[in-house]
């Protein structure tokens, strides 16, 4: 038997059949409700001594920062998920009112607005939410700039809902990460978007499930 978790098992996808296909070296950052991710290295997913490598979400950003779901502070996710988005967000209007007027409009009230929303607004060229989902490109910028510098990466791998809703910042994220990562590691990766959507997860778990019956036989 072999486990897994589903982010791992959507990046497992996204390394051999999509995005990430032919890539040895390489990370995957699923930007949804959460972030998880996956990291492959010299052709092999990390697992760790614990099979739970792979928690990039849970990497540090800012030391006794914001209250993460886990049990620290200052977490990407605690930013840059999209409950974190959506949290920021609430803050913000409640911080001013005014210039939240148009995000509070599309939902009803403050407690409402979700990630969702601020992408909704974004487009709509909301000042409030383009001041937020700029910010949120900075965080997961600024965070994958260590990744490409710890792991040297060939090519990095954006999906998720929040991704999906706002492709762009991919690109934007891949100027951060060319601007100031070391140059060695920053001159060859790419930065680009995920290619399976919700397929991912099922895809790398019977691609997993695969090479492990393969193994054992």
């Amino acid at each position: 038997m072999y486990v897994t978790n589903d982010v791992r098992a959507a990046s497992c996808g996204e390394w051999r059949f999509g995005a990430g296909k032919g890539i040895n070296d390489l990370i995957v950052i699923f930007v949804g409700t959460g972030i998880g991710g996956g990291v492959v290295s010299g052709g092999l997913m990390l697992e760790g001594c614990t099979n739970t490598a792979g928690e990039i979400g849970h990497t540090t950003l800012f030391a006794e920062g914001r209250s993460c779901h886990c049990p620290n502070r200052g977490c990407l996710e605690a930013y840059a998920g999209g409950w974190a988005i959506a949290e920021r967000a609430q803050e913000a209007v409640q911080g001013d009112p005014v210039a939240g007027k148009s995000l509070v409009s599309l939902v009803g009230s403050i407690e409402k607005i979700t990630a969702a929303t601020v992408s909704r607004a974004y487009r709509e060229g909301d000042l409030l939410a383009f001041q937020l989902v700029k910010e949120t490109i900075q965080y997961l910028g600024s965070s994958l700039v260590g990744m490409v510098n710890a792991f040297n990466p060939c090519v990095i791998v954006m999906g998720g809902g929040v991704v999906e809703g706002l492709p762009e910042i991919v690109e934007d994220v891949e100027a951060i990460v060319k601007k100031r990562a070391l140059r060695p590691a920053a001159e060859k990766v790419k930065v680009v978007k995920a290619a399976l959507g919700n397929k991912a997860g099922i895809i790398g778990a019977a691609a997993l499930a695969r090479e492990v019956l393969r193994e054992s036989r």
